[in-house]
């Protein structure tokens, strides 16, 4: 036999695959979604099936309990079929909003509050429509009609013009109406046309010429393309306003959760294609439900900007991203220019133009230069800081006169990966967490208000701050079992520790919801790095937290984030709460200022050009920050003055590190696998 047919509930799915394909490919072909967070490796523990009927072959059991073992938990990515088999995919491993767009897409259209929008500035778009109004060509004018729309255009547009053959070979049919008789064509001279003129790097290109007034039909779309989340606005290039806004989970989930997951899956045979076709298909499907629900014509989109990091940027592009995980890390084009959309696969207009926001570098991208275009930090004489909490975790320190920035390769734990019962936050992940040391008690909040799933970044800070300062576990991170109470337990997993969160009762899933020992140290490293990466650039330059004047949080995470409570694991430095403002989502935000503004576009390459990189890896002193910053909040509590005033205790004398240091963030890699 060649195959074997799996089927998936509860959707039904169907699909036969070739012997030796593992359940994971199985569903990736039927169009299953399944968590795999890892891209498929064995190593997230994520990708968690049941199967109900049929022979199978599965290695990796560590991941289950000896009653999951028994009610058939399987991991997807190390399990082969060895005949027809029926499998059901459990609440944790779904995410029922992955195909289509996410239905409460409301959360994803207030972006950038109003403190970090600019001055407001006449419109310029990228892709502009003039109307004009042509005089016939006579005998005493005989300007060729090619000639006779530039010489038009000029009078409005400064600086050198082109045309392409194809524009060139329409103009006919568009400045006359051609009437035709039985033996004979004869051509009428209308000449009221609107020229379509977008900027194409040094010039501008008259893109098409359209019949009568079509002036006010102009739009664009800015896009996030972000590693979780691809997020679109549909803006009126004509007027500037955004008209709808929509947004759906990333598809290239089930290649891999992180970006460096997803470049080796790209280096497999098709994996770079297939990674290009998830975005484009990601931003396709975006497209159709927002011309749908506001009656634009594709073919009126003259301009999509997008914006996003540097690895999903390239894969938009279709280029290469092997060597940005390769030492020296070096993005194949840093600075793209702009692009039909049709050469990726974009059905918009079949002239319209693909721009790209120009990137620091591999791990650097044209979402932290949005980010700083947005926040205005590089126009301001107060040293501040942006920070970018995400799967890097990029931060930016500086302001009018200098700009640094580097990447703590934090790793996914703010994502949910590497946490237990972590996921990213989506329809149903606890986004709140409340202890009480009384009992203790946990009370909870979760996405949409369904019942929980898992714990995405937002609730992972709230517990382990909420953990801390209960007493329940102490500054090094470990439990104190007189303190924990009943909720704290011996793990499936042997030598381990846990705190329950949610009884499988009070949640979706077949399992209780906790947070293991191994998932408190993997929440240490990640803060730690990211508090460690804002700390050597402070210190590079020889100042103190101190002297930072505003701190800006950019992303959709930051929105829901708790200052006190970032605060409190040490996070985010000890400053006054007035001086922190968050941006929402300035990738999408600033995508769209480049949209609406030339001047914009300018100023992000300007900004790109200004900002200095920095390698923590090179950095001598950075280990050693790193390591003071894995503890609660930090060895050094007088850095944290409002922690010691909660903990109700004076500030003690630093924190002597352990022996044994914890394990650096993860590296970013200088060999293939």
């Amino acid at each position: 036999m060649n195959g074997y047919r799996v089927r998936f509930l509860p959707g039904g799915q169907e699909i036969t695959v070739a012997a030796g394909k593992t359940l994971l490919e199985a569903a990736r072909e039927a169009g299953v979604y399944v968590e795999a967070i890892c891209g498929g490796d064995g190593t997230c523990g994520k990708c968690r099936l049941i199967v109900q009927e049929g022979e199978i072959e599965a290695n990796r059991v560590e991941f289950f309990t000896r009653d999951e073992i028994r009610r058939g938990y399987v991991l997807a990515c190390q399990t082969v079929p060895k005949s027809d088999v029926l499998v059901e995919v459990p609440p944790e491993s779904r995410l029922t909003s992955y195909v289509g767009v996410i239905p409460d897409s409301e959360r994803f259209r207030d972006f950038a509050p109003s403190a970090a929008r600019p001055a407001e500035e006449p419109l310029d778009p990228l892709v502009q429509k003039h109307y004009l109004e042509l005089p016939a060509p006579t005998l005493d004018d005989p300007t060729a009609d090619q000639e006779r729309i530039l010489e038009a255009v000029s009078r409005r547009v400064p600086g050198p013009l082109q045309m392409g053959l194809k524009t060139a070979c329409e103009l006919p049919f568009a400045l006359r109406r051609l009437e035709a008789s039985k033996t004979t064509w004869t051509w009428h001279w209308e000449g009221r046309v609107t020229a379509v003129v977008g900027l194409r790097g040094a010039v501008q290109e008259v893109l098409c010429v359209e019949r009568g007034d079509t002036s006010a039909r102009n739009y664009g779309l800015a896009l996030d393309v972000g590693t979780t989340t691809v997020v679109a606005h549909l803006v009126d290039l004509h007027t500037g306003a955004t008209l709808e806004a929509a947004a759906k989970y990333n598809s290239q989930f089930q290649y891999g959760e992180d970006v460096i997951s997803r470049i080796n899956h790209a280096r497999r045979p098709g994996g770079a294609e297939a990674l290009h076709r998830a975005i484009i298909q990601d931003v396709e499907t975006l497209l159709e439900d927002l011309v749908k629900r506001t009656e634009v014509g594709r073919s009126e989109i003259m301009a999509i900007v997008a914006s996003g990091n540097t690895v999903m940027l390239h894969f938009l592009l279709g280029l290469q991203t092997d060597l940005i995980r390769l030492n020296p890390f070096i993005p194949v084009a840093a600075c793209p220019p702009p692009i039909r959309a049709a050469e990726v696969g974009l059905r918009i207009h079949p002239r319209g133009i693909l721009y790209v926001l120009p990137m620091v570098g591999s791990y650097v991208g044209g979402d932290i230069v949005a980010g700083i275009l947005v926040s205005g930090l590089h126009r301001r004489d107060e040293l501040s800081l942006l920070f970018d909490i995400g799967t890097n975790g990029e931060v930016v320190l500086g302001n009018r006169e200098f700009m640094m920035a580097c990447s703590a390769s934090a790793g996914p734990a703010f994502e949910g990966a590497s946490i237990s019962c972590g996921m990213r936050a989506a329809s149903g992940a606890i986004d709140k967490v409340r202890i009480s040391p009384r009992g203790p008690t946990v009370s909870v909040s979760t996405i949409d208000g369904k019942p929980p799933l898992g714990v995405c970044g937002t609730g992972l800070i709230d517990a382990l701050a909420g953990l801390f300062l209960s007493g329940i576990i102490d500054r090094t991170g470990r439990f104190q079992p007189d303190v924990a109470g009943c909720r704290l337990r011996p793990s499936s997993e042997e030598g381990q520790m846990e705190f329950l969160l949610v009884s499988a009762e009070e949640s979706q899933t077949s399992r209780d919801i906790v947070l293991r020992q191994a998932d408190l140290e993997n929440l240490l490293r990640t803060k730690g790095s990211i508090y460690a990466a804002a700390d050597s650039l402070i210190q590079s330059v020889g100042l103190s937290f101190a002297d930072v004047q505003r701190i800006y949080i950019a992303g959709a995470f930051g929105n829901r984030l708790d200052l006190s409570n970032c605060v409190a694991i040490g996070l985010l430095p000890d400053v006054p709460e007035e001086r922190i403002r968050f941006i929402g989502n300035s990738s999408v935000a600033g995508a769209k200022q480049v949209l609406l503004r030339r001047s914009a576009f300018d100023e992000a390459r300007q900004i790109r050009d200004r900002v200095t990189y920095r390698e923590l890896m090179t950095d001598p002193g950075y280990m050693e920050r790193f390591t003071s910053a894995c503890f609660l909040p930090h060895t050094d509590l007088s850095r944290f003055p409002s922690v010691a005033r909660r903990l109700k205790a004076p500030s003690p004398p630093a924190v002597r590190p352990r022996p044994t240091s914890p394990s650096p963030p993860v590296a970013k890699e200088t060999k293939s696998p």
